[in-house]
């Protein structure tokens, strides 16, 4: 590899792939990225209009830490950009019993306390200030968490790519990597579905949930799964946006249930973070029909004002799930050549301003305080934030 002017191509323009682009190019790179749809992609991960931003992760200190940092970045980020996207509206974790050590409600909220973030127990605090719509008899526990919020995900997207190509990285459209082309076991290119053929020094796949389909020899150890996520129609009603009704988490760790401030066009997004449909991601994002009725029960029983509320849009988000839950950011060890970056696990996208740095130290083999969680890794024990299909 060329010390003067090393070159990388990056397959997936997403939040992984853009982010590396733009810090690559930073450092000297010559940096190529391809995707198959238009910036941001419509099925891809990355886009939709929100995703939550927080560094609440229990009693894991390696992904608090990074949630830390992440959020210094987002504040970076809304300075340096002329429309701020990232919304620091707060997150309300609830909680339908007293929160208990070992609990994740209660471990957040002991974690974040110690490090002096803006947490506050719901039992010490005017619920109706921060959690109005929630039932304290339901949840009569959990914690507001100021300092959390959520992004304009696909903006985002938008915006990195503007500032990569601004870097001078190429980004192509609407073309994709058909094979990995391997000399004498070393990764020398790619060839794209169109037949071009690209050389680079170093491939880096950041396909999300196309990896495992691209890379099939690691379907052992991760997998594409699909989490319903439904929009419903909240109007004009003021209770239903920030601040009255910040970011949420309902009982997660036991039902799987978030949810978003209404957006200005009344939008309200509800998702579930559960046991996950593998699915091909080529196939339709048609979400199963008996999720909204799921959606419907617990609006009824949570959120009655909103039970009957019209589904203006509903759709699959696609996770790249890892065994343990971990991102999987490494070099191939059998295929020198081949960097790998992958299994957002569904919590990648908050990481956005620290993930370039991160993916651009173990291209190039630079330390990092992260990276050795999410190194090339054979199958087995699960983590906390563990994958959640039945594989």
């Amino acid at each position: 590899m060329s010390r003067s002017s090393p070159s990388i191509l990056i397959a997936g323009a997403g939040i992984f792939g853009l982010t590396a682009a733009w810090e690559l190019r930073l450092r000297g790179w010559t940096v190529t990225v391809l995707d198959p749809g238009p910036i941001p992609r419509p099925s891809a991960a990355s886009t939709d209009v929100s995703k939550i931003v927080r560094a609440d992760y229990g009693a894991d200190d390696l992904y608090t830490d990074m949630g830390e940092a992440a959020l210094a970045g987002w504040d970076r980020w809304n300075t340096r950009w002329p429309v701020p996207l990232f919304h620091q509206d707060g997150f309300v974790v609830l909680a339908s019993e007293p929160m208990a050590p070992g609990g994740f409600e209660y471990e957040s909220f002991e974690s974040l306390q110690q490090r002096g973030q803006p947490v506050e127990r719901l039992t010490s605090i005017d619920r109706s200030l921060v959690a109005p719509a929630w039932s304290a008899d339901v949840y009569p526990d959990g914690y507001f968490n100021r300092g959390a919020g959520w992004v304009e995900s696909g903006a985002v997207v938008s915006r990195v790519a503007d500032e990569a190509r601004m870097a001078g990285v190429q980004i192509v459209e609407n073309t994709s990597l058909s094979e990995v082309l391997p000399v004498s076991g070393r990764v020398t290119g790619v060839r794209t579905r169109e037949g071009t053929i690209h050389t680079p020094d170093v491939v880096l796949i950041a396909a999300g949930a196309w990896t495992p389909k691209l890379l099939p020899e690691l379907s052992d150890v991760m997998w594409t799964t699909g989490q319903p996520v439904v929009h419903v129609d909240a109007g004009s009603d003021r209770r239903w946006r920030a601040p009255l009704f910040p970011v949420w988490a309902a009982d997660i760790a036991r039902t799987g249930w978030y949810g978003f401030p209404a957006l200005p066009n009344g939008a309200l997004k509800i998702g579930h973070h559960g046991i996950g449909r593998p699915v091909d991601p080529d196939d339709p994002r048609t979400m199963p029909a008996e999720h909204e009725q799921r959606v419907r029960d617990f609006l009824r029983a949570h959120l009655p004002a909103l039970a009957d509320a019209p589904i203006r849009e509903s759709r699959l988000c696609l996770y790249c799930d890892t065994f343990d839950g971990d991102f999987w950011i490494d070099h191939d060890p059998d295929r020198p050549g081949l960097v790998v970056a992958a299994g957002d696990c569904g919590h990648g996208f908050k990481f956005a301003p620290i993930l370039g740095p991160l993916i651009a130290d173990v291209v190039e083999r630079r330390p990092n305080p992260w990276a050795s969680r999410f190194r090339w890794r054979s199958r087995g024990p699960d983590r906390r934030e563990a994958a959640r299909a039945e594989i």
